[in-house]
C-alpha cells in the first residue's frame, strides 16, 4: 500500500478507506463522543480543535445517537 496513513491520535497505521478520509483510527474513532465524530465528519481537518472542546455539561449519561433528534 503506497500511501500509507497514520492515525492522528495514536499514530497507529488505518487501513480502511473511512478511516483515511477520516484520520481518525475506528478504535479511536469510537472513544470519540458523539458531538465529536459529528464535528469531524463536517470538518476532518480541524481534529485538534474539535478534540480540544470540553465534554458537554450535562447531568448522567449522554444520549445515544439514536436518541439525538436534530
Amino acid at each position: 500500500m503506497a500511501d500509507t496513513a497514520e492515525c492522528a491520535l495514536c499514530h497507529k497505521p488505518v487501513r480502511s478507506a473511512a478511516a483515511r478520509a477520516r484520520r481518525i483510527g475506528s478504535r479511536c474513532w469510537r472513544k470519540l463522543r458523539p458531538d465529536q465524530r459529528a464535528a469531524l465528519r463536517r470538518d476532518p481537518a480541524r481534529i485538534r480543535a474539535v478534540l480540544s472542546q470540553p465534554a458537554p455539561a450535562v447531568g448522567g449519561q449522554l444520549p445515544l445517537e439514536e436518541d439525538v433528534q436534530l
